[in-house]
């Protein structure tokens, strides 16, 4: 699993998402399941789901044919948060690792990201020599896919009773074993953080409490 140095804070609540009708390449609808379909975590009245899209088939379902993200090394797992609890959730700190059954951490990728590991192999260096960002052919990238933009998760608030809903992009390969691990949820109002979560891709279907 290739080491991560950046994470992903952004997301949009799951009406947002339907609103602005994220379709694959090829027409076909995407929409997400509630959380408790996916393997999934509750705590604290809060479920977080995950469903890793580690098959070309997944991958071509949820970004069409022309975004194959699994063959240059970046695995998309769909993340889904829903909020049961009376307040609004705060999401800009959020946090999300992939985390292998060897314990190593890789953290998520921001989509603007992804072209330049089609380009070049590796990510945009954080110290260029060379001004950004550096023209790159959109429809020829087959990681500057206008779909990866759009169904990332972006949402920044979750209010009570709302969903959030997209994919976090990490630079790795999928593995047996392989967890979602979260943190950095705040309740709104007074700033105080949720108890983080961690569950396994598949068959993580957990109570932390309510």
């Amino acid at each position: 699993m290739m080491p991560g140095t950046r994470f992903l804070t952004p997301s949009i609540t799951l009406a947002a998402a339907l609103a602005l009708g994220a379709y694959a390449g090829d027409d076909a609808p995407f929409q997400a399941l509630a959380a408790s379909e996916y393997a999934h975590q509750v705590v604290q009245q809060v479920t977080v789901g995950a469903k890793p899209y580690d098959t070309q088939d997944l991958t071509t379902e949820a970004f069409g044919k022309k975004a194959d993200l699994l063959k240059y090394g970046v695995f998309p797992v769909l993340v889904v948060i829903e909020n049961k609890r009376a307040d609004s959730l705060d999401l800009r700190q959020l946090e999300v690792s992939l985390v292998g059954a060897d314990g190593r951490h890789v953290t998520a990728i921001s989509p603007d990201e992804l072209p330049f590991i089609a380009k070049n192999g590796k990510r945009r260096p954080s110290t260029p020599s060379v001004a950004l960002p550096v023209p790159l052919p959109k429809k020829k990238n087959p990681l500057a896919d206008d779909a990866i933009v759009a169904r990332a998760f972006v949402a920044k608030m979750l209010p009570a009773g709302d969903s959030a809903s997209g994919f976090f992009y990490f630079e790795a390969r999928p593995e047996r074993g392989d967890t979602i691990y979260l943190n950095g949820l705040r309740e709104a109002r007074s700033g105080k953080e949720i108890m983080y979560f961690e569950f396994p891709l598949t068959n993580g279907n957990t109570d932390g409490g309510q």
